[in-house]
């Protein structure tokens, strides 16, 4: 056992840096299949944020160029009818983001970590999420209710750590269901929680912090952050700013509208670099789990013939 666990230790700084060059050896294919999940969102509340803003400050213009627009219902309805095509895109968007976070773990599970794979099949990887869909969304939501429930919020980073193994569970492993997947990442964790830690501590540090610290601090050198906060002040200047400064200033703290612009800019930009390296994530905890699990591998996932079968739509056989 101990010897197992050291050399799990060691696997792991050569999973992380392996799965660097296996993310930029597949870094055009899943960037192209990244773009649309983050540019729809992002492009889908602009536009919905600025038609809104357009309609707020023109609603009384609108009203006169016809008796069609003096009832409210006629107005308003127009509106929701203008805003709804954006809104799907921005629901299409979320959705295909959320089905990218465990499809991702079968690309890499299934594709050549050092030679690239010519032919990448994400529908058939969506596909074979599709199918286990109610179950993929009654997990997310019981993670998701395990990390923020109130009375669990102070031992969050401890279920998180246990839980980061779910969705590979889920995704490769045939029959799991979102309590088995819960339970199999609980027991791999608990085998090797040092260098479990040790690998969320590292895509934190290069996915969540330094990479987006880098590229706001670059975008600001440039000026383009600049630029992107002089087009957000006009919407944030909508807001009850200073309705919000009354209750802050009982606090010492003031806002206004160029601070709240440069959050939000920091913020996109922080964004795009977490879901464009989403697949460096996904990289990473899936050949962790194959080393987790390297004696049942075969038995829970048939090896990658078996998940291509199954994400190509075929049977399993019982």
């Amino acid at each position: 056992m101990t010897k197992q666990k050291t050399n799990n230790f060691i696997e792991v700084f050569k999973i992380f840096f392996s799965s660097i060059k296996t993310y930029f050896l597949y870094l055009d294919k899943s960037a192209k299949y990244m773009a649309f999940p983050i540019f729809g969102q992002i492009i889908s509340i602009f536009i919905l944020f600025s038609i809104t803003y357009y309609f707020n400050i023109n609603v009384e213009n609108i009203r006169t160029l016809s008796p069609f627009f003096q009832e409210d219902s006629h107005l308003y309805g127009i509106f929701w009818v203008v805003l709804f095509p954006f809104i799907l895109v921005l629901i299409k968007a979320v959705y295909d983001y959320i089905i990218a976070f465990e499809a991702l773990n079968i690309m890499f599970y299934t594709i050549s970590p050092n030679k690239k794979t010519k032919d990448i099949d994400f529908k058939s990887y969506n596909k074979a999420i599709e199918r286990r869909l109610f179950g993929y969304i009654v997990l997310m939501l019981i993670v998701t209710l395990l990390l923020v429930v109130p009375p669990l919020l102070f031992i969050s980073p401890i279920m998180g750590l246990f839980l980061c193994l779910s969705f590979q569970v889920h995704a490769l492993e045939n029959d799991s269901s979102p309590f088995d997947a819960i339970i199999r990442s609980f027991k791999l964790v608990s085998k090797n929680v040092i260098p479990t830690i040790i690998m969320l501590v590292l895509c934190y540090i290069v996915t969540y912090w330094f990479l987006p610290e880098l590229f706001v601090w670059a975008f600001d050198k440039i000026s383009v952050t600049h630029f992107f906060i002089n087009i957000s002040i006009p919407f944030i200047d909508l807001l009850p700013i200073s309705a919000y400064n009354e209750v802050l200033q009982t606090v010492g703290m003031h806002i206004d509208s160029v601070t709240i612009a440069k959050y939000i800019v920091e913020g996109v930009i922080a964004f795009i670099l977490v879901g464009f390296t989403l697949p460096f994530r996904c990289c990473c905890f899936t050949k962790l789990y194959r080393v987790y699990d390297s004696e049942n591998i075969k038995e829970y996932s048939k090896e990658s013939e078996e998940i291509i079968k199954r994400a190509s739509g075929k049977k399993r056989k019982n």
